[in-house]
Formats: C-alpha cells, sequence, structure tokens
C-alpha cells in the first residue's frame, strides 16, 4: 500500500478491529523482536498535561544533545504528528514502512492504537534515540503503552475524566493511571490533591519505587511580559531561579516543571549507570533553560493566527485552568467563544465555568466530524441556561469559523477562543490551512 492508502487503512480499524488487551499486543511485539525495550524509555500518564509535559522534556533532552523519540496522542490534523522523532513528524515513507513491518506480523488483529504503537516502537528501533517518551492513549494500567520497561515513569494532575473506562471517583482514576508505575523504577508526580497523591505514593513504595512529588508550593511566577513567563522552581532537590517559557498559558508552568524535575532524575540515572559527571557534558542547567525558552505545544493555547487562538481544554479541570490563564494573561481583547464537545464529556460543568469565569462578546457553539459529538442544539441550550447571550450554533465548523471572524472585524480589540475539544483544535486548523491555500491559489 501507498501512504494514503496505508492511513486510510489505520483510520478504519475500529470499524472491524475487537478490543483486546495487552495479551495480543505482547504476542504481536515478541514477534517483531520487542523492539520497545531497544530505547531508553519515559512513561507517561495523567489526566491533562501528558502532551505538554511529554514535548517539554523532550525539548530540554534536544537541548543536552540527546535524539529523542516521542509518542503521543491525538493527532490534530496529520496522523504523522503521532511519531516524532527530535521535533520533526515521522515522513510518509517511513510511516508506510512501519505499518508493513507491523502487518506482516498479525495474527489476531490489533486495535488502532496498539498498531500506532507498534509502529513507533518499530521505527525508533530503527532511528536509535537515546530516549523515547511514550505518552498513554487513556489511564495507564491497561493502557497498550503499559508494555515498556521505563528508565522514569511521570504522572501529571490526575482529574475526573473517561470516567465510563477508568472510574467514577478520583481514588479510582488515580489507581488506574498508578498502574504505570513499575518495579525499583523513579516517579515523578503532580501533587494535586490528598486522594490521588496517596495512592500513588502507597503504589510507588509496594514498588520499592523512589517518588517525586512536584507541586505549587515548589513554584512561583515572578513576572508576565508580553513574550514570557518568568518562573522560579525550587524544593529540595532542585533550585532554578528565573526559568521563562513562552507566555501561551498558565498551566504550561506546572507541566514544565513536572519536565524538569523529570530531566534532573534522568541525568542522575545517567550518571549511575555510565559514572559519575556523565551528564555534566551536556550542561544540565544551560538545557533546561534553553530548552524551556523553545518550547512549544501544538492546540494549547496555541495562537494559530493573529488573534485567533485553540486550546484542547475537554474537561472541567482543564477548563478551569484555561479561564485562569484567559483572566490572567489574555485581559486586553474581547472575547469571541467557538465551542464543541463531545457527547461523553461533563460538557455542563465546562460551560457553566466558562460563562462565570469570563466574559464574551459573542458565543458560537458548533459540532465536530466524529461520532461522539454532541449535539450543537443541546449545547446551545446549555450556554442558554447559563448566560443571557444570545448564542450561535452553526454544525458546520467552516460556518461556525466565518461567523467568528465576521464579528472579530466588527468588534473593535476583539480575539476568537475557541476551546472545548481536541477534535475542534484540529478542524479548526484544518479549517484555517483550507483557507490559506485557497488565498494562495487567488494570488497565483
Amino acid at each position: 500500500m501507498n501512504y494514503r492508502e496505508t492511513v486510510e487503512y489505520i483510520l478504519s480499524i475500529p470499524l472491524f478491529a475487537q478490543k483486546i488487551g495487552t495479551e495480543n499486543l505482547a504476542s504481536l511485539l515478541e514477534r517483531l523482536g520487542n523492539p520497545q525495550d531497544k530505547s531508553k524509555v519515559i512513561h507517561i500518564a495523567g489526566t491533562n498535561g501528558k502532551g505538554s509535559t511529554a514535548k517539554a522534556l523532550a525539548t530540554i533532552l534536544m537541548h543536552a544533545g540527546f535524539h529523542v523519540g516521542l509518542f503521543t496522542s491525538p493527532h490534530l490534523v496529520s496522523i504523522n504528528e503521532r511519531i516524532r522523532y527530535d521535533d520533526e513528524m515521522i515522513s510518509d515513507e517511513d510511516f508506510t514502512w512501519a505499518f508493513e513491518q507491523v502487518r506482516k506480523k498479525f495474527i489476531v488483529h490489533p486495535s488502532f492504537f496498539e498498531v500506532m504503537f507498534a509502529m513507533a516502537a518499530v521505527y525508533y528501533e530503527k532511528k536509535q534515540p537515546d530516549y523515547v517518551i511514550y505518552e498513554t492513549g487513556m489511564g495507564g494500567r491497561l493502557d497498550a503503552t503499559n508494555v515498556v520497561r521505563p528508565k522514569l515513569c511521570i504522572i501529571t494532575s490526575v482529574g475526573l475524566d473517561h470516567m465510563e473506562y477508568l472510574g467514577d471517583t478520583i481514588a479510582k482514576i488515580a489507581g488506574e493511571k498508578a498502574g504505570i508505575i513499575k518495579p525499583s523504577v523513579p516517579v515523578v508526580y503532580f501533587k494535586r490533591d490528598a486522594v490521588s497523591s496517596g495512592i500513588i505514593e502507597t503504589h510507588a513504595k509496594e514498588l520499592d519505587s523512589a517518588v517525586t512529588a512536584v507541586e505549587k508550593s515548589n513554584y512561583i511566577i515572578n513576572e508576565i511580559d508580553d513574550k514570557t513567563i518568568d518562573f522560579s522552581f525550587h524544593n529540595r532537590y532542585y533550585n532554578y531561579d528565573h526559568l521563562r517559557i513562552p507566555k501561551t498559558s498558565l498551566y504550561q508552568v506546572e507541566n514544565t516543571c513536572l519536565a524538569v524535575a523529570s530531566f534532573d532524575i534522568l541525568m542522575q540515572i545517567r550518571d549511575i549507570e555510565y559514572g559519575k559527571n556523565a551528564g555534566a557534558d551536556v550542561r544540565i542547567e544551560q538545557a533546561v533553560r534553553s530548552g524551556l525558552l523553545d518550547f512549544s505545544w501544538e492546540g494549547r493555547m496555541e495562537e494559530i493566527a493573529p488573534d485567533l487562538f485553540v486550546d484542547g481544554a475537554h474537561n472541567p479541570e482543564a477548563v478551569e485552568c484555561y479561564c485562569r490563564t484567559l483572566r490572567t494573561l489574555y485581559t486586553k481583547k474581547k472575547k469571541i467563544l467557538v465551542f464543541a464537545a463531545v457527547k461523553d464529556k461533563d460538557y455542563d460543568t465546562m460551560i457553566r465555568d466558562l460563562t462565570e469565569a469570563l466574559s464574551f462578546e459573542k458565543i458560537i457553539v458548533t459540532s465536530v466530524d466524529n461520532k461522539r459529538k454532541a449535539p450543537v442544539s443541546l449545547i446551545a441550550d446549555r450556554f442558554r441556561n447559563y448566560t443571557g447571550h444570545t448564542v450561535e450554533a452553526y454544525e458546520d465548523i467552516a460556518e461556525a469559523m466565518d461567523a467568528a471572524i465576521r464579528y472579530k472585524e466588527q468588534i473593535t480589540d476583539s480575539a476568537v477562543y475557541c476551546v472545548g475539544s481536541l477534535y475542534l483544535v484540529g478542524e479548526v486548523k484544518r479549517w484555517l490551512q483550507k483557507i490559506k491555500e485557497k488565498s494562495a491559489n487567488m494570488e497565483e
């Protein structure tokens, strides 16, 4: 198959593949020679911040001179986004090659996510990076990625999401996330509440795994200017003054602190494995500082065009952080909201929090091209329940975005903020891409 046929086949897998657990995947990987064991692995789970933490850590490692593989999900525009090497998406040729390597070893058909993971493992075996960072798809204990043998485990903040699969309480969800912890493998996690922290700490202790907790009291934001957020990160192990990240969102301070703590531990492990001060040549502090300044992650408070922002906040905890960011960093512009959600999310709480925390000039709701989409009429009614604003509803995202841009042109000093689903982020990006292509064709 060529690249287009390969992508079409992979995207059709959920239509006919059975949901089978890790036994079939382990068997498939064994037939492939267990490529996932050929690299130093960092494994990341959590409710929010997984992708951002993974990307921040990858960027720091690259600034330290290491080659890094990065496996994340979901993709926003191109499926190739899921498999990266040194911040470059896998090429169409390598994508097709990796699938063919995996497909030849099928006995029982794997799930979509298992196929993608096996392709990433085969590709990274070929590229031989110094480190590979694998982000879980959902949960942790039963996730396909949990076949890896990591050097370090990272658990980002734990919140209520995917409750139909992971459980309906923080305790149950934390237990699933803690399922990635392996015997004697260090763990870094974000300490947000006593319940999830207790479960993670207890599970790590049972497995004799050293634990490092990062919490809000460990960092302080010093200054926010037009381009960067300046913060300091301190605890009994780390002492970083005046770190800076690009001014995108406040929640990225939390994620980058996790990345910094994780990087320091990886360098300690490197010292143990290769001799004391083996990591000195990578200039640890310099790598942290330059890496954080270079850090960005698509779909998280990303300005994809002047005064047009997209953010993949898709659960109440993420929306709460999103609102805090807009109230603190984005106060100069009048706000036009574009919102879409999928039906299995707690969109009622998300809508309530958005309308209580922020003031919008216009509210536009739309739909995503996904079988899980929530009805536009229902979303619009929920907004009307919480606000006196007129709410406009469009089934088609292109029509919704065209309306938002028209209002942006009419309302002085305004900006468009798209939020509610990562699917929305991807479709807004595709809409913008088509606009740019049409404009380029007209100029020719």
